[in-house]
């Protein structure tokens, strides 16, 4: 009798484990299905998405959100934008205040150009994501110019560059930001082109390119930069967002 008590504790025992085990696993499988839904959330919803070009209007969109939903947004979309007309360089301020403010991460689809590409390189964390137009996604980076006269402002320039310098952890050299000054008739014209995907040139496939503020139908017209990348220079190839 004893000897059959003491195999039925211990067939009890086993089960026991045997429960506590499978009990465990059904907890970590629900918590690991929570973690990815949470994740998958976060990604969906914590976007700021601007498309078009920048106005003063929409940064007051940008930061009656984030006021309105504190804690809830941490990444600024940016698509298909020229940049900024008018006040470029207060807009600018603006932005680049409210990422400090709230540590948001950038992304850009298409084309983002001008003003909207020091907005992007100003971000905690900076990336490009593919268009669903197969168009490619590339910055353009140039000089800070007043809007009306067009002449150059050096010292804004200058210190926007600093910036993005900084904010790669020097991946994004100042020798190469500073070469949008290089131009032929000396005004500053030059350009730097940013593509998340390579571009054909008769030289190979480049992403990165320095243009001389002359008139280029194609790309491949600019200097390649070979071996330069978006991610050697801090700026993240991604997938499309959720």
């Amino acid at each position: 009798m004893n000897a059959k008590i003491d195999e039925g504790v211990a067939v009890d025992r086993r089960l026991d484990w045997r429960f506590w085990v499978a009990e465990s696993l059904i907890l970590l499988l629900t918590l690991a299905l929570i973690g990815i839904r949470s994740y998958r959330v976060v990604n969906d919803e914590s976007r700021l998405h601007l498309e078009g070009e920048l106005s003063l209007a929409s940064v007051e969109l940008i930061q009656d959100a984030l006021k309105k939903n504190k804690g809830v947004f941490n990444t600024l979309q940016f698509e298909d934008s020229p940049g900024a007309g008018a006040a470029a360089t207060i807009i600018l301020d603006k932005i680049e205040a409210l990422i400090q403010q709230h540590q948001l991460r950038t992304e850009a689809i298409g084309r983002c150009a001008s003003a909207c590409a020091a907005a992007f390189l100003l971000g905690s964390s900076r990336s490009l994501l593919p268009t669903t137009d197969n168009a490619p996604t590339y910055l353009m980076i140039h000089a800070v110019r007043h809007f009306r006269t067009r002449e150059v402002n050096y010292g804004k320039t200058e210190q926007i560059n600093q910036k993005i310098a900084s904010k790669s952890l020097g991946k994004f050299p100042l020798k190469l930001l500073n070469r949008i000054f290089d131009d032929q008739k000396g005004t500053g014209d030059g350009e730097i082109y940013i593509f998340r995907e390579p571009q054909r040139t008769p030289q190979g496939m480049h992403q990165v390119f320095v243009c001389d503020g002359r008139p280029h139908r194609l790309i491949s017209e600019c200097e390649a930069l070979p071996k330069v990348t978006p991610q050697s220079l801090g700026i993240r190839v991604a997938d499309a967002s959720p």
